[in-house]
């Protein structure tokens, strides 16, 4: 005769409950790593001109953990995600500022058109104020014979450039527009070449 024994319900629920709080730890370290890594870095979205020249001093910033050439408003731009352990937002304003000449409306250098122009897109109020506070104080440095033309206008959408943009100084350092207009302005900024 064959006997059938059927398995307790109990181990089941109670393998069930073992593993629970290894889930809830899991969960938790999941959400609070994320957070805590979130916490850690903060963005900031700079147009000053071509893209290519931008992301390349950008990228020497000290602080800066990566920088993604894109369009923001019809505008190059760059994103920034920079360590605020490590940096500021402030000290990138004031590389912005010396990176390009914020008095040109809708061109820098050889590149004219809207899509060119300065613009400090904030993320929130705290980078709005600084950015405003920033661009008054160059305005009164009589720096410039001209009025600041740089916006400063709320963030949108960022989308990233095509991957033959991104990093396209230290792909092609011998590209023409590099070598005149990207290493000159990275030499007067103390900078290395692409």
């Amino acid at each position: 005769m064959l006997k059938v024994y059927l398995r307790s319900p109990k181990p089941q629920f109670r393998s069930v409950f073992l593993l629970l709080p290894r889930y809830i730890a899991f969960g938790f370290c999941m959400a609070f790593c994320a957070q805590a890594l979130a916490s850690q870095t903060k963005v900031a979205y700079f147009a000053s001109g071509c893209f290519w020249c931008t992301q390349e001093i950008f990228q020497q910033t000290p602080g800066v953990n990566s920088v993604i050439s894109g369009y923001m408003n019809r505008a190059e731009t760059v994103q920034i995600v920079f360590d605020p352990n490590k940096t500021s937002y402030d000290k990138l304003l004031t590389v912005f500022w010396y990176a390009h000449d914020p008095t040109e409306v809708n061109r820098q250098g050889p590149d004219i058109g809207p899509h060119y122009r300065s613009v400090i897109f904030y993320v929130d109020d705290q980078q709005r104020e600084a950015a405003e506070k920033s661009k008054a104080r160059l305005g009164k440095s009589g720096a410039y014979s001209k009025p600041i033309a740089t916006e400063i206008t709320r963030a949108g959408s960022f989308s990233p450039a095509p991957e033959y943009h991104q990093n396209f100084c230290r792909k092609n350092p011998n590209n023409p527009y590099v070598q005149e207009w990207v290493v000159p302005k990275l030499k007067k900024l103390g900078l290395r070449g692409p």
